[in-house]
C-alpha cells in the first residue's frame, strides 16, 4: 500500500503530504480544488511522460514521492531485485518512489534513492498503482480495445506473449523476404547493364595502388628524360675510360714497372708520388661497374613512359564512361557490381530458403494463435459470467453481456514469384493463408454487447450504454479481475460518474468490498460513496497572496459528517443535511 504521498510543485499544489488508510481512502472537494492533480501525480509515479508545463509558477521543478510497504511475495519485488535496488529482510518491504520534472523538461526518477530509467519506473508502477479514470469510459465504448479486457481472463497470460511475439517476428520476416525480392526483380532487370559496366572494369584491372604508380610516372616524364641524357652522359665518361685498355690495367703496368727498376724503387719522392695509384686501380674498376649499371637502370625509356600515359588515359575514359571521379569511387563501383550481380545469381536460393522459413513461422503462428483463440473464448465466458453478476449487485438486474467474436481478415500483397520453381507457390500461398487471418493480436477480435434489460437484443455498448452504465461495467470488470490483480493500490477517479441514489450506494459498498483486499483510493463527489470511507480527505482551494493553492486536508469523524452534509445539500450545511449524513454513515457501517 502507499503510506505517504508527497507532491511539491505541481500545477496548483505547492506543498502536502497525504497519509493514507491501508483500506477505502475518499478524496471529495469542489470542482476544480486540485483532485485531478493528485492522479497525475499518482501517472507520474508510474513512468508518464512529464511536460514542464505542470510545474508551478515560480518554481524550478515539480516533486512527487510515494512510500509504499510490500509484502515480500509482491510482483513487484522480483523486479525490484533484478536490478538491486531492495534485498529482502523482515516481514516486509518499505519502498520509496521519486520523481522529478525540471523546467527544461528533464526528468529523473529514484528508487530508495537509487537512480532509474523511466522504463524502469513504468515497469515497476504497472504492479504498484491500478489507475481507473475517466478516460476508461471512453476506452470501454472503443471496440478495439475490448479484447484487452477479455484478455485480462486469460489464465495463461504467455500464450498471449508468444502469439504477439511470434506474429511480429512472423510480418518482420516477410518484410525483409519482400524487399529482398523486390531487390532481385531490380536487379534481373538491371543485369545486362550491370554486367557490362562490370566487364568493362574488370577488363582493365584498377587498383589504387597501380593508378597511383601512373599518375606518379606521368608526372615525373619530363624528369625521366633529363635523367636518361644525364645516364647517358655517364656511359660515355666510362666508354672513354675503357677505350684500349682499362685504366687500372695501366696502373698496374706502371707500379710492376716501378718496382723493376731499382732506381725507381730507391727514390722516395716517386715512391710516395706512385702510392695513391696502389688503390686508384681498384676504384676506377668498382666505378666503371656502377656507372655502367646505373645507366641501365631506374630509367624508363621512351615506349615505356608512353605505355604508363596510355594506361593514365585508359584509366580516365574509365571514369567518364561510369560516372566516378576518383580511383576510391571506381574501386567502390567496381565492389557494388560485384555484389550486385552475385545477388542476382544467388538470391533464387536464398530467397527460396527465406520462404521455407516464414512457412515454418507461420505453421507455429497459426499453431500458437489457435490455441490463443480457445484460451480466449474461455476467458470471455468467464468475464461475461463475472462482470454480469457484478452488474446485477450494482442495480442493473436486467443486464446481460455478451462478447461477440469476429474473425481477422488482413489484405496481404502477393509476392512476385513468376521467376521461381512453382513448388514455392503452394508455400507462399499457406503463409498467406495464416498472414490474412492473423494480426499482431491472434485470430480474432471482438466486441462486447449490451443488453440493459430483459428482452432487449444485444447490441454494441457504444449504441446503447448510458455513462452510469459503462461506470458500473468498468467497476464490475475491476471487481470481478480483483481476485489475480497483482498491484498494490487501486485509485478510481470519479468511478461514480452518471450514477446517484441507490445505485451509488452500491458503487459505495463494492469499493469498501475491494478495500478488503486492496488499498483503494476512491475520487468521489457522491455522498453514498463517502460513507464508506475508512479515510475521508477535503481537497480545496485556498488564495496565498496573488496566487492559488490547493490544500488537502485528513477530516476527523465530525468533519466528514459536516463534508458529506456539504455534498448533500449543495454546499449549505443544515440540520436535516447533516442528520441525513449521519443516518448514512451508520447505514454505512452495518
Amino acid at each position: 500500500m502507499i503510506t505517504q504521498l508527497s507532491i511539491r510543485g505541481l500545477a496548483i499544489i505547492e506543498e502536502l503530504n497525504i497519509e493514507f488508510s491501508s483500506k477505502l481512502n475518499v478524496i471529495t472537494g469542489e470542482t476544480g480544488a486540485g483532485k485531478s492533480i493528485l492522479i497525475k501525480a499518482l501517472h507520474l509515479l508510474l513512468g508518464v511522460k512529464a511536460d514542464p508545463d505542470v510545474i508551478r509558477r515560480g518554481f524550478e521543478r515539480a516533486h512527487v514521492a510515494a512510500s509504499f510497504q510490500l509484502p515480500l511475495d509482491h510482483a513487484s519485488v522480483g523486479i525490484l531485485e533484478q536490478h538491486g535496488l531492495i534485498a529482502k529482510e523482515g516481514p516486509s518491504i518499505d519502498l520509496i518512489v521519486r520523481r522529478e520534472i525540471q523546467q527544461k523538461g528533464r526528468s529523473q526518477a529514484w528508487v530508495n534513492d537509487q537512480p532509474i530509467t523511466q522504463a524502469l519506473l513504468k515497469e515497476l508502477g504497472q504492479t504498484l498503482i491500478d489507475i481507473y479514470g475517466q478516460h476508461e469510459n471512453h476506452r470501454m465504448l472503443d471496440s478495439s480495445t475490448h479484447l484487452e479486457y477479455i484478455d485480462q481472463f486469460l489464465k495463461d497470460q504467455r500464450s498471449k506473449n508468444q502469439v504477439l511475439e511470434a506474429v511480429t517476428q512472423m510480418h518482420a520476416q516477410l518484410q525483409i523476404l519482400r524487399k529482398r525480392l523486390e531487390l532481385y526483380h531490380t536487379k534481373r532487370k538491371e543485369q545486362d547493364f550491370l554486367q557490362f559496366r562490370f566487364d568493362a572494369i574488370a577488363a582493365f584491372d584498377p587498383s589504387l595502388e597501380d593508378y597511383k604508380k601512373t599518375v606518379q610516372v606521368c608526372q615525373d616524364a619530363g624528369r625521366y628524360a633529363s635523367e636518361q641524357k644525364l645516364m647517358q652522359q655517364a656511359q660515355y665518361v666510362c666508354d672513354e675510360a675503357y677505350q684500349g685498355r682499362s685504366l687500372s690495367s695501366a696502373f698496374v703496368e706502371l707500379l710492376k714497372l716501378a718496382e723493376q727498376s731499382k732506381t725507381l724503387r730507391e727514390d722516395q719522392d716517386v715512391q710516395g708520388a706512385l702510392e695513391p695509384l696502389r688503390n686508384m686501380g681498384r676504384s676506377l674498376d668498382e666505378l666503371s661497374y656502377h656507372l655502367g649499371r646505373a645507366s641501365t637502370a631506374h630509367v624508363l625509356d621512351d615506349e615505356e613512359i608512353e605505355a604508363y600515359q596510355n594506361r593514365l588515359a585508359g584509366y580516365q575514359s574509365l571514369f567518364r564512361k561510369l560516372s566516378v571521379r576518383s580511383i576510391e569511387d571506381l574501386v567502390q563501383e567496381y565492389e557494388r557490381l560485384e555484389k550486385e550481380l552475385s545477388f542476382a545469381q544467388l538470391a533464387p536460393e536464398e530467397l527460396a530458403e527465406g520462404l521455407h522459413e516464414l512457412h515454418q513461422r507461420a505453421k507455429l503462428v497459426d499453431k500458437l494463435a489457435k490455441k490463443l483463440s480457445q484460451d480466449r473464448r474461455k476467458a470471455a465466458q468467464t468475464a461475461v459470467n463475472e462482470v454480469v453478476k457484478e452488474l446485477h449487485d450494482l442495480n442493473m438486474k436486467g443486464a446481460s453481456i455478451d462478447f461477440e467474436f469476429q474473425d481477422v481478415r488482413n489484405s496481404i500483397p502477393d509476392l512476385e514469384l513468376s521467376d521461381f520453381d512453382q513448388s514455392l507457390l503452394a508455400i507462399w500461398h499457406a503463409c498467406v493463408s495464416v498472414l490474412t487471418e492473423t494480426s499482431r493480436y491472434g485470430r480474432e477480435k471482438g466486441q462486447f454487447l449490451l443488453a440493459a434489460n430483459p428482452g432487449e437484443g444485444f447490441k454494441p455498448l457504444a449504441k446503447v450504454a448510458s455513462g452510469g452504465e459503462i461506470s458500473r461495467i468498468m467497476l464490475g470488470f475491476k471487481k470481478a479481475l480483483a481476485v489475480g490483480a497483482t498491484t498494490s493500490v487501486m485509485v478510481f477517479d470519479e468511478i461514480d460518474s452518471g450514477i446517484s441514489g441507490h445505485t451509488a450506494h452500491i458503487v459505495g459498498k463494492k469499493l469498501k468490498d475491494l478495500a478488503a483486499r486492496f488499498q483503494v483510493v476512491c475520487i468521489s463527489h457522491l455522498p453514498q460513496v463517502a460513507v464508506y470511507g475508512d479515510a475521508h480527505f477535503r481537497v480545496e482551494k485556498a488564495q496565498k497572496g496573488k496566487s492559488t493553492e490547493s490544500r488537502i486536508f485528513r477530516l476527523s469523524a465530525q468533519q466528514s459528517e459536516e463534508e458529506i452534509a456539504r455534498l448533500l445539500s449543495g454546499d449549505q450545511v443544515t440540520h436535516s443535511s447533516l442528520a441525513h449524513a449521519k443516518q448514512l454513515i451508520l447505514a454505512a457501517r452495518v
